[in-house]
């Protein structure tokens, strides 16, 4: 103890010098510590790069902003400030990332043999869903008829031929929501989930964000691949979520012992979903080939004509493998397996999206006031003083229900997916504003030659830069969406926002720069059918019921967004009060 205050340092003395006297071990720890910060600081200060114009070339570069891992580079500070154009060093890889209405249109209109998505695609699907690497020689040669199928999502008259059962379900479901009893054997299944408890005989308190995602899945999914599937599989819907839940973990490989939060869940989803489908398939093949069938599967003749378009294909019944000059051996070993056929993307798109989606509408409508009414004045068929909504009839209508005595059934709903999508801007309006809001879809390209993107043609100090084979194009949509330079208050919903007045004077939505579904051959597919699923659910609802918050001093919450795959997962749920709405049927 003597020894340690003699070498204590005299008043003044430094610091530092005694500590290295003590114990010159120290000072080799000491540097060891200081060593990283001073790394990261040289990197932030050298690894910076600002856009220059190319020697002997009208083009610029893009600036690579600065970062402090060596490396790594941004993979832990990504930048997401709206720039318009930068580059981010990710890895061993740099990303142009664009968030620039022109540019991105731009990019977007390459052809693949200039920047590439199908590698990319290939990649997350097969770490995604699991897909057999073998599987890919096989869906390269049936591309193209695989492509012809989503006509069925995307033009009439395939489209009305989806829409119409998944329309029929919303009619016989939306009236029937609510059962007002507290016993989970006499709820609804969507019921269950949701966490209803009954305040009186008619007024229940549950869950909406659950409520509203599990009744969009009971009309979308037995649409596409028969009531059966669900019946037999009554857990389906919160296997895809678990699924849609793991998408970082699967592209990171993670196995399903990984000890993390999450990991194990994703993994059992993805196998009960891929355990479901598979036994689809096998009842198809069954039928098809003129087997007997599993009874509980019944007459499998509303499996929508996609899925059995898609199932054909699988069989290679109509693929291009077989109109090429292959041996009856090569094509036996190129039929699809049970175990590669692809629908399990399919249910996930048909699922992860639109039914997260009808929560945020629907929440976004309810805590702006004077909105409600607004919207069900415009389904109605009457015009507000704006002039939204055509006054050419109802576009969901609720009728007097058939009374016998004192015996009374529910009322009837009917819903025109036509008069939704044509007759109410406003309502539509909302349904584009909330996906600005929420959606945060990302569109990835390898760039396979060296290319110059252009901006705004019509400008001609629009600047244009030049990119090279090997880099990656990145865009996040949401940058765009939430850039305060097009979008005013780009944080506050605004009901109004995607309003445009025509030429006769009428209103209708118009999406504007915004591309919430990508873009490119990325582009969602089935975004023409969830637009009308959503419409049609959210305007049944608000038709058919009043909701009111459960906490009625807390008011209408906006819970925090937390990053999916796409539509944001709200931090929390929403707790309301439900009950039917009181109608005068006159005499």
């Amino acid at each position: 103890m003597d020894d340690f205050y003699e070498s204590a340092p005299s008043s003044g003395g430094p610091l530092l010098s005694s500590i290295y006297r003590l114990s010159p071990s120290f000072g080799a720890v000491l540097t060891l510590l200081l060593a990283p910060f001073a790394i990261a600081i040289a990197t932030r200060l050298l690894s910076g790069r600002p856009s220059e114009k190319v020697s002997g070339r009208n083009e610029r570069t893009v600036s690579l902003l600065p970062y402090s891992i060596p490396v790594i580079g941004h993979a832990f500070s990504l930048d997401k400030s709206p720039h318009g154009i930068f580059a981010l060093y990710l890895g061993s890889t740099t990303h142009n990332v664009i968030s620039d209405p022109a540019l991105v249109s731009f990019v977007m209109a390459q052809r693949e043999s200039v920047v590439e998505f199908a590698p990319i695609a290939w990649n997350i699907v097969q770490k995604w869903f699991g897909f057999p690497k073998s599987s890919k020689t096989k869906y390269e040669a049936c591309w193209r008829e695989f492509s012809v199928t989503f006509s069925h999502l995307m033009k009439e008259p395939y489209l009305n031929q989806l829409l119409k059962p998944t329309i029929r379900n919303l009619e016989e479901n939306i009236p029937q929501m609510i059962s007002f009893t507290d016993s989970e054997i006499d709820q609804q299944p969507w019921e269950r989930w949701a966490k209803t408890s009954c305040v009186s005989d008619s007024e229940c308190e549950l869950n909406l964000m659950s409520l509203m995602r599990d009744m969009m899945g009971h009309a979308s999914v037995p649409a596409i691949f028969g009531r059966a599937l669900m019946e037999k599989y009554p857990n389906l819907l919160h296997d895809v979520y678990d699924l849609d839940s793991g998408f970082y973990f699967f592209l990171m490989g993670l196995p399903a012992w990984t000890p993390w939060p999450g990991v194990m869940t994703a993994h059992v989803g993805r196998h009960q979903t891929g355990e479901a489908l598979n036994d689809l398939q096998r009842a198809l093949d069954a039928l098809v080939d003129g087997n007997p069938i599993d009874p509980s599967w019944g007459e499998l003749d509303d499996v929508s004509g996609f899925i059995m378009e898609r199932h054909a294909i699988f069989k290679s019944e109509s693929c291009n493998l077989l109109k090429l000059p292959y041996s009856p051996r090569f094509l036996a070993d190129h039929d699809f397996e049970i175990n590669e056929r692809g629908d399990i993307s399919i249910l996930w798109a048909s699922v992860a999206n639109a039914n997260l989606f009808v929560y945020w509408q629907l929440l976004f409508i309810l805590s702006t006031p004077g909105l409600v009414d607004r919207i069900r004045e415009e389904v109605a068929g009457a015009e507000d003083e704006r002039g939204a909504g055509h006054g050419a009839g109802p576009s969901v209508a609720v009728t007097k229900p058939v009374s016998i005595g004192s015996i009374s059934e529910s009322p009837k709903l009917k819903i025109s997916h036509e008069g939704l999508l044509k007759k109410c801007p406003l309502l539509k309006s909302t349904y584009l504003e909330a996906l600005r809001m929420t959606d945060q879809p990302w569109s990835v390209r390898k760039v396979a030659q060296d290319v110059v993107i252009k901006g705004d043609k019509k400008d001609i100090s629009s600047p244009s830069f030049l990119i090279h084979k090997g880099e990656y194009i990145t865009i996040p949509h949401d940058l765009h969406m939430r850039d305060p330079k097009y979008f005013k208050d780009p944080e506050k919903f605004d009901p109004e926002r995607f309003l445009v007045q025509n030429g006769d004077g009428t209103l209708s939505a118009n999406a504007k720069t915004i591309r919430p579904f990508g873009g490119g051959p990325s582009m969602c597919q089935g975004r023409a059918l969830a637009e009308a699923e959503c419409l049609a659910l959210v305007a049944g609802v608000l038709m058919f019921w009043d909701i009111e918050p459960a906490d009625k001093n807390a008011g209408w919450v906006i819970p925090k967004q937390v990053k999916t795959t796409a539509i944001s997962r709200p931090a929390h749920d929403t707790r309301v009060r439900i009950k039917r709405r009181r109608f005068d049927w006159g005499a």
